[in-house]
């Protein structure tokens, strides 16, 4: 896929067997990789301090920085398993603002909670893959097209866009919109650049939850930060 620590967590391995953009929901996994099977105890997702770095390198080829935020960066990455591209992003956990907990309980930022709601069974929110809590870190694995561009780039590579593909686009946008709602998350920050376009399928994603919140029904008094 913001918000100030809740005191320190053990490391935690959240993994999903998903193919990036099947949209399948999978049994949470430990450290043993992607592949199908039951999810393990919770035991086997409190590994040992050090064990996630480990996970994280054996998994995945860890490439070229895609861009930078304010509370993290976003790096290129393949999966060692099956050659799938992937993103990784790394926020550090002292940047981590707002944590919340995941359907079994276990304690996550928020990030990760709007997304865990919303990325699953549905082509037009990036699909989260696994998470993986570092000592100084939290790392997210999210799903990649080969060959993409964020809507900022896509426009300037055009110079315009044709009425027929801006339609598209901006209904691709507001489905999303709908289905992120339905799930009662508000997402906060929809701009150019947090639109993911698949070049090769025109299949628009929206991805970095990181200012989302929950829906609400009365006024919101805070900003997004």
């Amino acid at each position: 896929m913001d918000s100030a620590a809740a005191g320190p967590e053990p490391p935690v391995s959240r993994s999903r067997d998903r193919r990036p953009g099947d949209g399948r929901p999978g049994a949470v996994e430990g450290r043993s990789g992607a592949a199908p099977g039951p999810g393990p105890s919770a035991d086997s997702r409190v590994p040992p301090a050090g064990k996630a770095q480990e996970a994280l390198q054996q998994r995945y080829r860890v490439g070229s920085l895609l861009g930078r935020g304010g509370f993290g960066s976003v790096f290129a990455a393949t999966r060692l398993s099956d050659g799938a591209p992937v993103a990784i992003k790394r926020v550090p956990r002292n940047r981590v603002r707002h944590w919340d907990e995941l359907p079994d309980g276990t304690s996550a930022p928020l990030e990760i909670v709007l997304l865990d709601k919303v990325s699953t069974g549905f082509p037009g929110v990036v699909q989260l893959l696994e998470c993986l809590e570092l000592p100084n870190n939290i790392v997210m694995v999210l799903e990649r097209p080969e060959r993409s561009q964020d809507l900022l780039h896509f426009i300037r590579a055009r110079r315009f866009l044709s009425e027929e593909v801006a339609r598209q686009l901006f209904r691709q946008v507001l489905e999303a919109v709908r289905h992120c709602t339905s799930r009662g998350v508000l997402h906060r920050d929809i701009k150019p650049e947090n639109i993911l376009v698949d070049l090769a399928t025109g299949q628009a994603k929206l991805i970095d939850f990181g200012c989302g919140t929950y829906l609400q029904d009365t006024a919101y008094t805070h900003f997004a930060a």
